[in-house]
């Protein structure tokens, strides 16, 4: 479902709350569900910046009743976040603060990430034809599986497990300054047991589907396992460039008719299902992988990696949820472990990103990156 569009020119003010107003500064495509994603700045009254945020919006039905379905749908899914965020207090996650209705709109208003997302650093790391070192790897997957631990753990007021797994981690997801601090955003398209939440009418995989986990891809029982799995893959392209799902891997005519009957069958319906929700055409040759993949796959894709890398990732990326990491929890003091065998931690984190912006010079400037963390504030 494509976003309603929005026509706004740069600097209109979208709304005033809270004695700030908030004026339009990029349109930043659709996020999930229909709805638009804006990069906004907040103003005081006096016109002085206070910092840049996120708005999630979702305009006004113009007519037809297929439009006011799709608005219907995409305003119930930001009241759903903005309810399922009171519950996610972690300095890990990024913040959301609350739902605001105007005469043509509805926001919701997500504080900016200080830093860069993934996606953006492995771009720079590929312009200096290099990957992240093993122990910021293992940083940062750490930082990551603290704060899905209290997301998958996390209770209404009550005391009843909400279930909440995000099914979107991915290096789009996943962001870290330059002071090595790191957040996970966007649970907008978490699964959760939250009260009146809104169900998907398709079984598709949520977010980037190459670092969606095999039972996503194939339409089974998705859990908490599944995101550390997913988390396995960022950190496993982190460190290498390469996925496990990469469908230039191809898969053998040997591989396909080694499944059974049943496994065959579960591939086909997930194909079709893929391409009733609108996938892009590649998801077909991300499914066949998904379904086929070995443990010899993983060893190959691990092979140079050091031991303190290696088998945890061997763990995570086990097609099998029981023979994964059981729960965040464990993965994280597991990844600590690692880490305290050489110290490494936040200041050393920091130490190589910063090697890394020194090292890209004029690359950061092609790439439009941040150089600092108050360049968000301006």
């Amino acid at each position: 479902m494509s976003a309603i569009e929005f026509r706004l020119p740069k600097g209109a003010i979208l709304f005033s709350k809270g004695g700030f107003s908030y004026e339009f500064r990029a349109d930043l495509g659709e996020a999930h569900h229909g709805l638009s994603l804006f990069l906004a700045r907040r103003r005081t009254p006096e016109g002085h910046p206070r910092g840049k945020v996120l708005l999630k919006a979702v305009g006004s039905p113009r007519g037809g009743a297929q439009e006011g379905r799709r608005f219907d749908k995409a305003r119930a899914k930001l009241e759903e976040q903005v309810r399922l965020a009171t519950y996610l207090q972690h300095p890990g996650i990024l913040r959301v603060h609350d739902l605001h209705k105007t005469e043509s709109a509805w926001y919701v208003i997500t504080d900016h990430p200080a830093g860069q997302d993934l996606d953006d650093l492995m771009g720079l790391a590929t312009e200096l034809d290099r990957w992240f070192s093993p122990f910021f790897t293992l940083y940062v997957g750490a930082a990551v599986a603290s704060a899905l631990e209290h997301a998958h753990n996390t209770t209404d007021d009550k005391g009843n497990p909400l279930g909440i797994v995000h099914r979107a981690i991915d290096l789009g997801h996943i962001f870290v300054d330059w002071e090595g601090r790191v957040q996970v955003s966007d649970f907008g398209l978490a699964l959760s047991t939250l009260p009146g939440r809104v169900a998907s009418t398709v079984r598709r995989p949520q977010g980037d589907s190459y670092f969606a986990s095999p039972e996503m891809l194939l339409g089974g029982k998705v859990d908490a396992r599944s995101d550390l799995f997913a988390l396995g893959l960022v950190m496993l392209e982190m460190s290498t460039g390469r996925s496990l799902l990469d469908t230039d891997m191809g898969v053998s005519d040997a591989a396909k008719a080694a499944l059974s009957k049943k496994q065959l069958a579960r591939v086909k319906r997930a194909i079709k299902r893929a391409k009733l929700a609108g996938c892009e055409p590649t998801i077909e040759q991300t499914i066949w992988r998904a379904a086929t993949y070995t443990q010899g796959d993983i060893d190959a894709v691990t092979a140079k990696l050091p031991e303190n890398l290696r088998v945890p990732l061997s763990r995570l990326l086990q097609h099998d949820a029981a023979a994964r990491y059981q729960s965040a929890g464990e993965l994280a003091t597991e990844l600590r472990g690692w880490l305290s065998q050489v110290d490494f931690g936040k200041s050393q984190a920091a130490a190589e990103l910063k090697k890394l912006k020194a090292d890209a010079g004029a690359v950061m400037v092609d790439l439009e990156l941040q150089r600092t963390d108050d360049s968000a504030s301006a």
